[in-house]
């Protein structure tokens, strides 16, 4: 629930700090080198001492790809180009995405509820998308935006879904360790250029504290908390609980941002819960007495 929390109010810190301060490729890539800076840090505290086996290491580098380079990059530049709100309610797709994913690669059961979860999610997330002119806003959406935040979500999804075949395997810091290094090092060709350019020094003093819920909360702490869910709890489950996050989103995109909650977004909003919610439904089997 705190991981989703951090993930959610994320939204309004990216939109209070970028792109007017710094610019979405940027921020992104300044969560990657803390979060490695921090995840490097933390194994001397608790006395980790693991290494990657050469067999895991494709699925780290995978891992490393969708849910940090890719979802890094794509999740900022999508909620900077977009509304709040949208990118708040969009974000919620996660665990549709996260049963469709884990059916085809982990095998799991996709059953009448999971099908009606993911086509109502689709209608909600399209209604978005074509309602997304409607109501004054002062941070308007955009299709490119909401298509960003969107397959971020995928990215996101595809990285749960990695990193499940090995949370048995290695403790959960290991993995953050080597995933945050890798996507970092992965984005660094294209993000290091405009990074150098960043005017740190026309920083108003309360940007700083929307880098830090950015930097520390919504990703150092966030991504901490979310794979110790999968461990505990599996990918689908952990992923269940993203509906949390439009609802921590849009409220305080409501009262910190002022952003207007139209007719077309809540019906939008209430098919994706809809859908997440019957995703996310357990049938057990009834057994011959």
């Amino acid at each position: 629930m705190a991981a989703n929390f951090f993930f959610g109010t994320n939204v309004i810190a990216v939109k209070k700090i970028s792109p007017t301060y710094i610019d979405p490729i940027s921020l992104g890539y300044l969560r990657m080198i803390f979060a490695t800076v921090v995840f490097f840090t933390l194994p001397y505290f608790f006395n980790i001492q693991e290494k990657i086996k050469k067999k895991d290491f494709p699925q780290i580098v995978f891992a490393a790809l969708t849910g940090i380079s890719l979802n890094q990059v794509l999740s900022i530049n999508g909620i900077a180009h977009t509304n709040p709100i949208h990118a708040s309610l969009l974000n919620m797709a996660t665990p549709i995405f996260v049963s469709l994913l884990a059916t085809l690669f982990l095998k799991e059961k996709f059953g009448w509820n999971k099908v009606i979860g993911l086509l109502l999610g689709i209608s909600g997330a399209w209604l978005m998308i074509l309602s997304r002119n409607n109501g004054a806003s002062q941070n308007p959406a955009t299709l490119l935006g909401d298509i960003m935040v969107l397959v971020a979500a995928v990215c996101y999804s595809s990285y749960l879904i990695l990193i499940k075949k090995i949370t048995g395997t290695y403790h959960f810091i290991t993995i953050l360790k080597y995933v945050f290094l890798i996507g970092t090092l992965f984005s660094t060709p294209f993000c290091m250029v405009d990074f150098l350019k960043t005017d740190w020094q026309s920083f108003p003093t309360s940007a700083y504290y929307w880098i830090f819920h950015v930097l520390f909360l919504a990703t150092f702490l966030a991504y901490l908390l979310m794979n110790w869910g999968v461990k505990q709890w599996g990918p689908s489950k952990t992923g269940s609980f993203v509906y949390f996050q439009p609802f921590f989103g849009t409220l305080a995109a409501i009262f910190i941002l002022n952003e207007e909650m139209t007719i077309a977004k809540v019906l939008a909003g209430s098919l994706i819960v809809a859908g997440v919610w019957i995703n996310s439904m357990q049938f057990s089997k009834k057994t011959n007495q």
